[in-house]
């Protein structure tokens, strides 16, 4: 079927048009099962300990969809503007000697920049007042001068954000300091003097160019938080085993292959992040980290994890997500504290028996992207506690009778991309579901028993192979968002027009060939999609949706004329009328664009002076 996919304003052969400059896209309705990441922010020692504000650099955002497929990204079409530079842009001036290819600043050499001369000041004045606290960060500072020797006072020292490639030997002098901040910078090494701060509690070390963890690290004994992130770091030495106070290690995003056995001596390790990197196995020695409540090993190469996981009986967040696993130990069932159970992204085809039943203060499930069959063995018992399901994008042809049966909580459920034909009979006793989504299966009808999700607020069908929709429809009185895209639906209800709360109405490649008049009292209709479809009019009741801000009628090669009452939508901003004939509008008005056919449709109309 063909798809739009120009938005113009203006003049000229034009068919869809923002009308006015707002921002909206079209919400990834699909994805509403949180994902279980952690970030370093979210821990209270890395707030606490390190004092360090959570709006510095390098928070990659978590929730990237890395394996959306193209047909699910926003069908919008949407004007993009270009924001030029003023007069009073500052601009950064280089100039390229002949010897050379790259461009060298025009500063003479040797001569320190004002950072450095102020780095000495704050030098002298913490010496001079015995502060037990300095924060340079984001002082554009590329060297400390060697009197940091007698900053000895100093318990905390925060240099994060600055353009340091390395640290004077003098740093060694500060017995007394308990966190050092050295995140966002450029080190490559530390001197090995740093064992000389015997009282160092905290290191952040996060964004900076080590290819390795400095062997000074490992000497000293006394910290409890050490922070790696986002560096080169390939290689963890077995004398990590001698960091036995660690409560807090972040090895996340670096390149590292394996991990020491000495790992399994920070028995007082109680959150260790080693996500983003290229584990293909861990040591079975991870298993007498006891203190873990916090394991993320999400986005690896995972090809197993060891029964020995078993034995971390105080874990309450596993992050396996985006590995290579095609199983999972059966001893995880010892692990009863976790709410949170995600292995998506993996290539799981089954739990161990009663697996989820034993993890009874389960809350969120999330087995999407995996290579599922069939519903996990437990039954019912396993799905007691859990609020959210999600097997997106697996290959399972049905939802067992009775699976949901002591599903209390159960208020999003997330099917979509499976082989489904068919809904079970009890569907109707899922009565506490919000969202449901179904998308991209190959049900052919929906059951009338859909009526008793009357707590139903988002509920998604796009893709399957749907002719109609029941009218019982119309007693989810609490839908806000309805989603029929692709399928083979030629008429809606009348009953349509009970569902007074619904925002968002997605029709798009249907085959409807018109819109019931009741469709008049969805005033709260924000998004109307009924583009590719076989549309002979729109009813003229459109115009009693007064919140209408987006209307795509595009591709309907039927559409000969637009009722006068849609210049009635006031708070319309995004039209698309693209490949419609519109053969009883003046043809230089269509080619003028939407704006212009709303302009017109107001002008010669009943409703020109309103």
């Amino acid at each position: 079927m063909k798809k739009s996919n120009k938005y113009w304003t203006g003049v000229g052969n034009i068919s869809t048009v923002c009308l006015s400059e707002v921002k909206r896209d079209r919400e990834d309705l699909e994805d509403s099962v949180p994902n279980f990441y952690m970030k370093e922010q979210d821990i209270p020692e890395y707030l606490e300990g390190c004092g360090l504000t959570t709006c510095t650099a390098g928070d990659m955002p978590e929730d990237v969809d890395v394996l959306r497929d193209n047909k699910e990204q926003t069908k919008e079409k949407k004007l993009s503007s270009a924001s030029i530079a003023g007069p009073d842009t500052k601009k950064t001036v280089t100039v390229k000697h002949p010897e050379s290819n790259k461009p060298k600043p025009t500063t003479k050499k040797g001569k320190p920049i004002q950072a450095d001369l102020d780095v000495s000041k704050e030098f002298t004045r913490c010496k001079e007042e015995c502060l037990e606290r300095l924060d340079l960060s984001k002082s554009n500072i590329t060297h400390l001068p060697s009197t940091v020797r007698d900053l000895t006072h100093l318990v905390e020292f925060y240099l994060y954000g600055n353009k340091l490639v390395t640290l004077p030997p003098e740093i060694g002098c500060l017995g007394n300091l308990e966190t050092l901040a050295l995140s966002e910078n450029s080190l490559t090494s530390l001197p090995n003097t740093l064992e000389n701060l015997k009282s160092l509690r905290v290191l952040d070390l996060r964004h900076n160019k080590l290819s390795e963890i400095p062997d000074v690290v490992y000497k000293l004994t006394n910290l409890t938080t050490l922070f790696l992130r986002f560096n080169r770091v390939r290689y963890v030495s077995d004398n990590i085993r001698n960091l036995t106070n660690l409560t807090m290690l972040s090895l996340r995003e670096n390149k590292i292959r394996e991990l020491p056995a000495g790992i399994g001596k920070l028995v007082n390790l109680i959150t260790f992040d080693v996500s983003h990197n290229h584990l293909e196995h861990l040591p079975e020695e991870i298993g007498n980290c006891v203190q873990l409540s916090t394991l993320d090993l999400q986005h690896n190469e995972l090809l197993d994890i060891p029964d020995t996981i078993g034995r971390l009986v105080l874990l309450t967040r596993l992050g396996l997500r985006y590995n290579r696993l095609t199983s999972i130990p059966k001893s995880l069932a010892n692990c009863k504290l976790m709410d949170e159970f995600s292995v998506e992204g993996n290539q799981v085809s089954q739990l161990p028996d009663g697996l989820l039943a034993s993890l009874s203060d389960l809350t969120t499930i999330t087995l999407s992207r995996n290579a599922f069959t069939a519903y996990p063995s437990g039954g019912p018992a396993q799905f007691t506690n859990v609020y959210s399901i999600n097997l997106e994008h697996n290959k399972i042809d049905k939802i067992p009778y009775g699976i949901f049966s002591r599903a209390k909580n159960l208020a999003k459920l997330n099917m979509k991309e499976n082989q489904l034909t068919a809904l079970p009979l009890d569907i109707g006793t899922w009565v506490n579901m919000v969202e449901l989504n179904l998308g991209t299966n190959q049900l052919t009808k929906i059951p009338d028993d859909i009526q008793c999700l009357q707590n139903l607020e988002v509920l998604i069908l796009s893709n399957n192979l749907l002719k109609r929709i029941p009218a019982s429809i119309a007693n989810l009185r609490k839908l806000r968002v309805l989603d029929l895209e692709e399928n083979k639906i030629e008429s809606l209800p009348n009953e349509i027009g009970f569902l007074r709360d619904l925002q968002k109405l997605i029709l798009q490649s249907n085959q409807v060939t018109s819109l019931p008049r009741a469709i008049g009292h969805l005033t709260n209709l924000t998004y109307l999609s009924v583009g590719e479809n076989n549309l002979n009019y729109l009813p003229e009741e459109i115009g009693t949706l007064e919140n209408l801000d987006s209307l795509y009628v595009n591709d309907n090669a039927n559409l000969h004329n637009l009722p006068f009452e849609l210049a009635l939508c006031t708070n319309l901003s995004i039209m698309s009328i693209e490949n419609c004939p519109l053969s009883q509008i003046p043809p230089e008005i269509v080619a003028g664009g939407p704006s212009l056919v709303i302009q017109f449709l107001k002008m010669q109309g009943p409703y020109r002076s309103m």
